[in-house]
């Protein structure tokens, strides 16, 4: 998505937070190409929830007096709240957004706003709100991410004794259920809402208070000003802070692992719904038709989430290469990594909910699940593992099953459609020949694969249930999230109180 384009240009004349030392203006060429705001203007809001704590901090510190604390506080809580209502549009000829800001505040409230700039850089503020703006975003991937995985589990639950091949390589391999194949995406999902919700504490260093590199000579408080923001400490080095931007590539990896794992689900959904596998059918409401053959329903969105994992895989890429050869600390190539976060955070929200209405929309044919699981001897691995259990070295008890495999294949039959004679002449170890034959029917196999995590219908149930318990982790986790106590503030109208209700709990 190219976000250069969002907003227009339009507006008051450009205003910047450096000059007083040029003589004369930046040539319009440099001043388009450098200028961030057509895309940085989604951080506005992060950006003055930011803003809110670090003029709350000074307040604290005593850094600025309380007659133009409180101008700056109350004219940075009117802007968030216009910001968010819609009722205020980001955009104009400022350079960014943090100047945007700026200019507003000190157009509403007069020159207490250019107080506001004090002991702080563009270099921490823009890491703070970058940080606040990933957070949020992180913690919608991850009410996603559970709620696919809430499907895929639900649709699990009528399918324990749905059997059907598994793939290697896909070529038919051992009989399998539905539900097994259904939960190990589930369980994709799950890992990703973990991941994300790793990447969501790494963001939670508050880098407000470290300036362009070196701190500020006033005697500034980076502990009070994390408490404030609900992040969960404060940066140990001030160049660090600025120059970092690990959390965003650790969010990017996590994206890219969810886009990945949606193009493997997406693919098996296309595969499925061929006429070659004829596993499932998709229901009207997510198919798209052919512009000119009458009767195809293709699965065009799941084809569509199959090609958008190039995205987000890009974005993590191009962030990696940008950092790569940096010197520290604050240097403009950093610009580029808020493009990239934001397409990868819209590629994955839209896809998870594409995926969901995929899982969702899937109708499976049993039918034709239970004859794909003849005429591949998709049980020639029990036999096996029978003569092994007859004590027969597994390697060889491989090769003698290979031997039974071609005696099936000549006579064109299953491998329990065998006679009792054959069978007993190929395996003499096996002793109870008939037992064996009833062994080696697919319904029989799926039975007898209750190892842990296996598919046997009573060890699915009990997956099940461990992946909803998981499921309600990430719900509770997302249900005990609280807004930073400087946001609490700013909702109650008490931003000059004593203490910030929540701050430092």
């Amino acid at each position: 998505m190219n976000t250069r384009n969002q907003p227009g240009s339009a507006g008051p004349s450009a205003a910047r937070l450096w000059g007083g030392a040029f003589a004369s203006d930046v040539d319009p060429v440099i001043d388009a190409y450098t200028r961030s705001l057509p895309f940085d203007h989604r951080l506005a809001a992060a950006d003055l929830v930011g803003c809110l704590a670090h003029a709350r901090m000074l307040l604290d510190t005593g850094v600025i007096d309380r007659e133009s604390s409180s101008a700056i506080l109350e004219g940075l809580s009117s802007l968030l709240r216009r910001v968010e209502a819609g009722d205020l549009q980001v955009g104009g000829a400022d350079e960014d957004v943090h100047t945007w800001i700026e200019r507003q505040l000190t157009e509403e409230i007069g020159d207490s706003g250019r107080r506001l700039h004090t002991a702080r850089s563009r270099n921490d503020q823009t890491a703070v709100a970058l940080r606040l703006w990933q957070r949020a975003e992180i913690e919608r991937a991850v009410a996603l991410a559970a709620e696919f995985a809430a499907a895929l589990i639900e649709r699990a639950r009528r399918h324990t004794g749905t059997a059907l091949p598994g793939y290697t390589h896909l070529q038919r391999g051992q009989p399998t259920s539905l539900a097994q194949h259904l939960l190990a995406h589930a369980w994709s999902a799950l890992a990703d809402a973990g991941r994300l919700r790793r990447a969501h504490r790494t963001a939670g260093l508050c880098p407000l208070g470290a300036g362009a590199m070196a701190g500020s000579p006033h005697p500034i408080d980076p502990h009070r000003s994390a408490e404030l923001l609900g992040m969960e400490a404060p940066y140990p080095n001030a160049m660090w802070a600025v120059a970092d931007r690990d959390y965003a590539a650790e969010a990017l990896f996590a994206c890219a692992l969810v886009m990945v794992h949606l193009s493997r689900w997406a693919e098996e959904v296309v595969l499925w719904t061929s006429s070659e596998f004829g596993f499932a059918r998709l229901q009207d409401r997510a198919a798209k038709g052919s512009s000119i053959m009458p009767q195809k329903k293709n699965p065009e969105p799941a084809e569509i989430l199959r090609g958008k994992s190039g995205r987000a895989v890009g974005d993590l890429v191009s962030l990696l290469v940008t950092v790569k050869g940096l010197p520290l600390t604050y240097n403009s190539d950093l610009q580029e990594d808020k493009e990239a976060l934001f397409d990868a955070f819209d590629t994955v929200q839209a896809s998870l909910g594409v995926a969901k209405v995929l899982a969702e929309s899937l109708e499976f044919d049993r039918d034709a699940m239970a004859s794909a699981l003849e005429g591949a001897y998709v049980t020639a691995t029990d036999l096996a593992d029978h003569l092994a259990m007859a004590g027969v070295p597994f390697r060889s008890a491989h090769e003698r099953t290979g031997a039974v495999v071609r005696a099936a294949e000549e006579r064109s039959v299953e491998l329990w459609q065998l006679s009792v004679s054959e069978l007993r002449e190929l395996v003499p170890e096996i002793e109870d020949t008939g037992a064996l034959l009833a062994a080696l029917r697919p319904e029989a196999s799926l039975a007898a694969h209750r190892s842990y995590g296996g598919p046997a219908p009573e060890r699915v149930i009990g997956q099940i249930e461990l992946a909803a318990e998981r499921l309600e982790e990430e719900r509770r986790w997302l249900a005990e999230l609280e807004p930073p106590p400087i946001y609490h503030a700013h909702l109650g109208g008490d931003l000059l109180a004593e203490a910030i209700p929540g701050a430092g709990e």
